[in-house]
């Protein structure tokens, strides 16, 4: 990567706050402290399990094929792109809510001709915006490095975690579906009805209200630019729906997929990214 930095004006017109830069707690949300936060790298973190530690449920050739080539894939594209436009970029979370806004960084190095061009250009109002292929590859590409990321921290293997939600998640959970068996009866109904690739959200928004949903391909809650308004908000459970998550062992089943699923869930993390989301909005 190169070591281009954005202008401060650049910064506030492509808006991305700091507050945008964390999806997820790491301090329980009920010991009476502020939730840490953490987003996302631009590399992958290991995974915090062997292979082969979410069997039976998923099985590991599976899970490593997606980990070191697909999600693998997506961040060195993510990486390529980023470089060519001398993008410089520690949280991968701060690109999602302004893609189609993102400025042109200023180029370190340019040549006494294009220096010439540009002192001799009429002047431009606001910042000159990415080019649109650039912010297509960042919403794949990004979006795939993320939703991934985030998918591994929410899973554990079948007996390192409880079985449902707990504390102040639950509460929210019961408080919108009624039980939790009812939310993941809808949840995974949204899942198996989703057309085609892309993922299932539970989604923690502004307003304070949990939404299940679904988007296609890779885009993400946070996307402004591409989700709809009730839809938009931060992750606090997220489910892999791409056919190469689960065709290995399950064929065309999606419904035995997620049923299977719900055993390596990571309940703890679903409460620290309950506790994020709603310190977050000030909740």
């Amino acid at each position: 990567m190169h070591a281009a930095l954005l202008s401060r004006r650049e910064l506030l017109a492509a808006g991305l706050p700091a507050m945008l830069s964390a999806v997820f707690a790491v301090d329980n949300d009920d010991n009476g402290k502020p939730p840490a936060r953490l987003g996302v790298p631009l590399y992958q973190e290991p995974l915090p399990f062997d292979w082969d530690a979410l069997e039976p449920y998923m099985d590991g050739k599976t899970l490593r094929t997606h980990f070191e080539g697909y999600h693998a894939r997506h961040l060195r594209d993510l990486q390529k792109t980023l470089d060519e436009v001398e993008l410089a970029v520690s949280d991968v979370v701060s690109l999602m809510p302004c893609i189609r806004s993102l400025p042109q960084p200023s180029k370190t190095r340019q040549s006494l001709l294009q220096l010439s061009l540009a002192a001799s250009a009429p002047e431009r109002r606001g910042p000159q915006l990415l080019p649109e292929d650039v912010q297509n590859r960042i919403r794949v590409c990004g979006g795939a490095h993320l939703n991934h990321t985030a998918f591994w921290r929410f899973l554990t293997p079948p007996d390192k975690s409880p079985m449902g939600p707990m504390g102040k998640a639950a509460k929210a959970i019961e408080d919108e579906f009624g039980t939790i068996q009812e939310f993941k009866d809808a949840f995974t109904e949204a899942a198996v009805n989703h057309d085609g690739p892309g993922w299932a959200w539970l989604v923690y928004r502004p307003d304070g209200k949990l939404v299940i949903t679904t988007t296609r391909n890779e885009d993400n809650p946070l996307m402004k630019d591409f989700v709809a308004w009730q839809d938009h908000g931060r992750a606090i459970l997220l489910l892999d729906l791409w056919d190469h998550s689960y065709q290995a062992r399950y064929k065309n089943n999606r419904r035995k997929y997620v049923d299977a699923w719900w055993n390596v869930v990571n309940w703890t993390f679903v409460s620290k990214a309950h506790a994020i989301a709603k310190n977050v909005y000030g909740h």
